[in-house]
């Protein structure tokens, strides 16, 4: 009963630092892709 314990423990584990590290490349991709398309907004009023 440990044992199986012990190997779904550890296979969460695994799955929920997979899953977390897919979620932080897929929020970078998408703030890079955000930053690229960002108009510049250097120009004055009325520019």
């Amino acid at each position: 009963m440990k044992n199986t314990f012990n190997q779904i423990a550890v296979s969460f584990t695994k799955i929920n630092k997979t899953h977390i590290q897919f979620i932080l490349m897929l929020l970078a991709l998408v703030l890079l892709v955000l930053g690229a398309g960002a108009p510049e907004d250097i120009g004055g009023v009325g520019g």
